[in-house]
């Protein structure tokens, strides 16, 4: 079957139109707990910050990811594990190239309608190249609507040169050990972004890169 050749505009582009059209899980450890309370409301601690496929994802020294390969896992059972895990997949699913996004998707996908519409979609193209630097986004910050042990839901927030908003809608779920994150049923018709106009107040706010 021919596969179409796309260039990936942002870091959303692709992952977003797969799962409106349309497996294992790895048992890799978590990163080291932390002793800090769990407060949804703290931002991860001691961010950097490194490029992949011309974005730049944040890595908590203390919260994850500790292992990074195709997909980057090993996160803390906290909230801020949580919101560098939903951050991390969705960008990752979004650029990775043909080689690595099949391994990708059985490592950080939780099995479900969502996963299965999404990996037979993306069977059908091609992504070869990163994010140009003017489409690439930068993640600047998050917000829990909910936050459990078991399963948690957060709006991540991300900005473009030339100004614009983004909301992204991700739910993660504590599984084999780590955060994975889960693609919605198409069935349901969940709207998965979003343009908006500000980042409202009450959010969890990130560190610039550097």
């Amino acid at each position: 079957m021919r596969k179409t050749a796309i260039l990936p505009r942002t870091f959303l582009a692709l992952a977003v139109a797969l799962t409106a059209t349309a497996c294992g899980l790895s048992d890799t450890p978590p990163a080291a707990p932390t002793s800090a309370p769990l407060d949804p409301h703290r931002a991860p601690a001691d961010i950097r910050w490194e490029p992949w496929q011309g974005v730049n994802l944040p890595y908590g020294r203390t919260d994850g990811p500790s292992k990074v390969s195709e997909a980057a896992l090993g996160y803390t059972h906290t909230p801020q594990g949580a919101a560098l895990a939903a951050i991390q997949h969705r960008v990752r699913i979004s650029l990775a190239p043909d080689a690595t996004w099949a391994r990708l998707a059985s490592q950080a996908l939780m099995p479900g309608p969502g996963k299965d519409a999404w990996v037979m979609a993306r069977a059908q193209v091609s992504l070869t190249q990163p994010a140009s630097p003017v489409m690439a986004p930068r993640i600047t910050a998050y917000k829990f609507t909910t936050y459990t042990a078991d399963r948690s839901n957060l709006i991540v927030y991300s900005t473009y040169s030339d100004n614009s908003i983004t909301a992204n809608n991700e739910t993660v779920v504590w599984s084999s050990g780590d955060w994975r994150l889960l693609l919605p049923d198409p069935a349901t018709k969940t709207k998965v972004v979003e343009s908006v106009s500000e980042i409202p107040p009450d959010v969890v706010r990130l560190p610039s890169p550097t």
